[in-house]
């Protein structure tokens, strides 16, 4: 159901990362070149795992709003692991990412070691207004404005960077056109407090200290309901530290993780 991508040897343990509405693997990538440079010459055993959900990337699109839900987007990626038979996982989320990598933890505890949530949608999900879903219409069909939305969620973007618009813009443009609208409308009204309330497993919860798509009081609120939950702000960096700063990222994470 969802495609997938293995990038073996270059991290000790086996980690999944799932990410955000409008992205796809390929916003991983400038953190996968700093776990290859890292792991050069030495002999580790685990594998990058990036993971598209439906509409985004080489995922197949929905049918319809009815199969764009975050509990269904987690048990895909459930079974994706199950698939895999890599053992228990580390899981990286961001955004929306974030919220459906929390409640893989909620539902297969024993799949999953430790988590890191990046700028993650919160427990309570997000309420958009209207003019946000007909934004959403209109990037449909324009792809310039689609560039400006998702350029305003990275802080200090550079509209002009070949990365950006062959990359992150491309893959934005297509998903908008296949799930964006629905992950906004799946969003609304979420409510998995209590399901998240019962995850034992070690999770960083990381908010960007320039994030200005989400704010830092749902990251904290999420951190709060996990009994082994810790709270960080990234400094300097905006809600995609992943993309902004890899170096960064790759250093909070791999610190925590392993």
């Amino acid at each position: 159901m969802v495609h997938f991508e293995v990038i073996e040897n270059v991290v000790p343990e086996n980690v999944l990362f799932v990410h955000g509405n409008l992205a796809s693997n390929r916003w991983w990538y400038p953190a996968q070149e700093v776990w290859k440079k890292q792991a050069e010459g030495k002999n580790f055993k685990g594998a990058l795992i990036f993971a598209e959900f439906r509409g985004c990337g080489k995922s197949p699109a929905p049918a319809d709003a009815s199969e764009v839900n975050m509990h269904t987007f987690a048990k895909d990626f459930i079974s994706l692991v199950k698939k895999l038979n890599r053992g228990p996982v580390h899981v990286v989320g961001h955004s929306t990412g974030g919220l459906i990598a929390a409640l893989m933890l909620a539902k297969e505890p024993s799949l999953f070691k430790k988590a890191v949530l990046l700028d993650p949608v919160g427990a309570q999900g997000v309420t958009f207004d209207r003019s946000m879903i007909a934004a959403f219409e209109q990037m449909k069909v324009d792809k310039n404005l689609t560039a400006v939305v998702i350029g305003s969620t990275i802080h200090n973007n550079n509209a002009e960077a070949e990365f950006f618009k062959n990359v992150i813009v491309e893959d934005a443009f297509h998903a908008v056109k296949s799930v964006g609208h629905w992950v906004l409308e799946a969003l609304d009204g979420l409510d998995v407090r209590e399901e998240l309330g019962a995850v034992s497993h070690d999770v960083l919860v990381l908010h960007g200290e320039h994030d200005q798509l989400l704010p830092k009081a749902d990251s904290e609120a999420m951190a709060k309901l996990f009994s082994r939950g810790k709270f960080q702000i990234i400094e300097g960096q905006g809600h995609c530290a992943n993309v902004e700063s890899p170096e960064k990222f790759v250093s909070i994470t791999q610190s925590f993780l392993f």
